[in-house]
């Protein structure tokens, strides 16, 4: 039986990555910004990761270092940096970590995934935010993806802490 693919972008210390793991995926790829989650991320995976800024990586890189065609990733899995929206932190709109969900939706455009998710918290959707949420829900409805938004709480799904 073929595994499903999935590639992890703003991958962390891979905590996406292991409940692909758990599902029966195959991650052929891993990138992340910070060098502390890429260490973390190498003890606990085999599998590869790049330590690159997200705005410097091309879809086309990525699909000759995974050798795979435009459209035959199954899922590509992003969870752009969540500081500026965070309830526990500055909530600046400003933040420019905040825009880096337009490199994760120029990687959907470039790799062509069957299906991507897009993690965030729920600050993202209140407050001065919302405008931006609202924003990125037109971008990513604009593509030519059907776009679900739900709030979750991954305590329900097995995770020992409410958030």
């Amino acid at each position: 039986m073929v595994k499903p693919t999935v590639i992890s972008l703003f991958a962390g210390c891979g905590g996406s990555s292991l409940g692909y793991h758990m599902a029966g995926y195959k991650e052929l790829l891993a990138i992340d910004f910070d060098k502390h989650a890429v260490e973390v991320f190498k003890l606990n995976f085999k599998c590869p990761i790049w330590k690159k800024d997200i705005s410097k990586v091309t879809g086309q890189e990525i699909l000759d270092f995974c050798n795979i065609k435009k459209g035959e990733l199954d899922v590509l899995d992003g969870s752009p940096p969540c500081q500026g929206f965070s309830m526990s932190g500055k909530r600046k709109i400003t933040d420019k970590r905040n825009d880096l969900f337009r490199e994760y939706v120029r990687l959907i455009t470039e790799l062509e995934p069957k299906v991507f998710v897009m993690e965030n918290v729920p600050g993202m959707a209140r407050g001065l935010l919302k405008g931006m949420f609202n924003e990125i829900l037109k971008i990513l409805s604009d593509l030519d993806y059907r776009v679900k938004c739900k709030q979750l709480n991954a305590a329900n799904y097995g995770v020992p802490q409410s958030r």
